[in-house]
């Protein structure tokens, strides 16, 4: 226990040295470190909870844990850095010195987020130098260290635990703030601000560092984010927002490019009190959309999201999604809508760096359906030699499986039921939740609305309030939501063919209509030598919210490719290529737009949960 006895940033009590008078729920007791001041003989300011087994002091902010929560965090598959711990009350003149003017972060500062100097070797000099040691506690473990040294090198301990920085500062906290780095910790802590962590690796969204503080997460009501101004950090902020869900959120808008930046111009407190909120579903004044407003005015209507690859130039121009919404789109069985629908988000994934999660029952073994998605990527068959337009193809190789792996590992995400659980709308939602906060999930495709199991009552209501429900995740989370759902028994024209589904056609309701932002119909037609029809995949626009986002009505006709299950528009050349690798963007045109239109009317009157 001589590791414990040195520690700066909080003081730790062993959990057995205290009389408890209970075992479970809460009590208060006496610190022994505050009964040290004769005033506070008796003070009961220990605030103990049994049943999470910690407890902390609200004077002196010392901890306890009990024994049993202590081991669980020594996780077998990580090592911890070697504990020879060293007791550093005073860092060395020039350290403090050194930070002091270069950073205006003070000796007490240092001394309570347990700052200390060590020499350590650094790859980038490829020597042993004197470093700032940042030490990543999780509760009384020492985790992880990172050393920076003075040129702004930056080495961690191998084989650590990737976690937040000051994780323990999150413990039995409402609200805390995220910063993209360690010296802002210390800004922030230095004007009293204690709640505040740090991401390990700068603007890099790590998804082991989310999925380690997850337990350390849970009970946080409020985030604020306050990473970097530079477009990296804004990506982060984004991301970071995806995750925690962005209606839980608000942001801080530096004057210069970070806290610590902020604190060596003066500026901090000033930053630090104009907080802003994402737009999300809700209620909003002016002020708080004039940003948004501000950038319609100079920069002219909202990007859409739409593949960019020259086999979709015509689709773009009649189609496109935007973050927030639904969509649902429906089709015959068998005329390709799950199929279409696949290659869509494969190619978003690939033209704006998404990760997406599939729910898709129907195509299981989940092994099996990655199969599908991996021709789709890789552009060759996974089980056969085949012939194609530039000859005879092989399959794919097991080189290329790897690289589908690399490639998809932390961009496609499939979702099933455990065991013989049937899937319901609350626990695939509460699924959803998880992951956005796991992963950072972008798009959600549900395949087929049917494998769902719908709340008890009357169906039409039901409906409804899924569909509501869905819409709220989307608009709260910023998120897309593709919903892929079956017709009612279509039918038949005079000639025998089937009619053409719209969204009106979907089984249940007309609500996947009128509750949904955009939608969309696959409709195939084979073969015919008679009449000269070829084998035709039509894409027809049902709906778009907005007018800028497409044409409703719009029409485009695919060809099929069997080799790798892609679609490709009439008139452009067969798309063979890797979609890892490739650059097969078209420019697009640009068009002026007048104005925006709402296409049809959509209010969420009453959100069912």
């Amino acid at each position: 226990m001589e590791l414990l006895k040195c520690i700066k940033m909080h003081k730790f009590i062993q959990w057995n040295s205290f009389e408890f008078k209970q075992t479970s729920g809460k009590e208060k007791i006496a610190c022994p470190t505050c009964q040290a001041n004769k005033n506070r003989k008796g003070d009961k300011s220990i605030s103990i909870n049994h049943s999470e087994g910690f407890g902390k002091c609200h004077r002196c902010e010392s901890l306890t844990f009990r024994e049993n929560e202590t081991k669980k965090i020594k996780m077998k598959d990580y090592k911890l850095p070697i504990q020879t711990w060293r007791n550093y009350t005073e860092l060395s003149d020039n350290m403090v010195k050194y930070i002091e003017k270069t950073r205006k972060i003070n000796q007490h500062t240092l001394n309570a987020l347990n700052i200390t100097e060590e020499r350590f070797y650094q790859p980038a000099t490829k020597k042993d130098t004197n470093n700032i040691v940042f030490n990543y506690f999780e509760k009384d473990v020492l985790v992880n260290k990172k050393y920076r040294d003075s040129q702004k090198n930056f080495t961690q301990s191998a084989g650590t635990k990737s976690i937040f920085y000051n994780i323990n500062s999150v413990i039995g906290q409402n609200e805390i703030w995220i910063t993209e780095g360690e010296f802002d910790v210390l800004a922030l802590h230095q004007v009293g601000i204690k709640n505040a962590i740090s991401v390990p690796n700068g603007a890099n969204d790590n998804d082991d560092v989310w999925e380690n503080a997850k337990e350390h997460l849970k009970g946080v009501k409020k985030f604020i984010i306050a990473v970097d101004m530079d477009e990296k950090g804004k990506s982060l902020r984004s991301k970071i927002s995806q995750r925690l869900g962005r209606y839980r959120c608000e942001f801080v808008e530096w004057k210069n490019k970070d806290a610590n930046d902020d604190l060596i111009e003066g500026v901090l407190n000033d930053s630090i009190k104009n907080r802003k909120k994402f737009p999300v579903s809700g209620t909003f004044n002016v002020t708080d959309l004039k940003g948004g407003i501000i950038d319609l005015y100079e920069n002219g209507l909202p990007d859409t999201i739409k593949p960019k690859g020259y086999y979709f130039k015509e689709f773009s121009k009649i189609f496109s999604l935007m973050r927030g919404q639904l969509t649902v789109g429906t089709g015959i069985p068998s005329h390709g809508k799950s199929n279409f629908t696949d290659w869509m988000v494969l190619n978003l994934i690939k033209d704006y760096n998404m990760k997406a999660s599939w729910f898709s029952p129907e195509h299981s073994p989940m092994s099996l359906y990655h199969t599908n998605l991996m021709e789709k990527v890789i552009g060759r068959n996974f089980w056969q030699d085949t012939e194609t337009s530039i000859g005879k193809t092989p399959r794919i190789t097991k080189e290329e499986i790897n690289d589908y792996e690399n490639w998809a590992n932390e961009k496609i995400y499939l979702t099933g039921a455990e065991g013989t659980q049937l899937p319901t709308w609350d626990w695939l939602i509460d699924k959803f939740k998880e992951q956005m906060y796991s992963f950072g999930i972008d798009i959600f495709v549900i395949d087929a609305f049917n494998k769902v199991l719908l709340p008890k009552g009357n169906k039409i209501d039901m409906i409804n309030q899924v569909l509501t429900k869905l819409t709220h995740f989307a608009q709260s989370n910023n998120v897309m939501i593709i919903l892929v759902a079956h017709p009612t028994k279509m039918q038949k024209n005079e000639d025998g063919t089937s009619t053409i589904p719209d969204l009106y056609s979907v089984s249940g309701s007309a609500d996947f209509r009128n509750q949904t932002h955009n939608g969309f119909t696959i409709h195939r037609t084979w073969a015919d030598d008679e009449t000269g029809q070829e084998n035709t995949t039509s894409f027809y626009n049902q709906k778009t919210k907005f007018n800028f986002q497409g044409k409703i009505g719009g029409k485009v006709d695919f060809n099929y490719c069997l080799t790798n299950g892609r679609y490709y528009e009439k008139g452009t050349d067969e798309p063979l290529f890797n979609l890892i690798d490739s650059n097969v963007e078209f420019k697009e045109e640009k068009q002026i737009i007048p104005k925006i239109d709402v296409n049809d009317a959509f209010d969420i009157n009453e959100i069912p949960f």
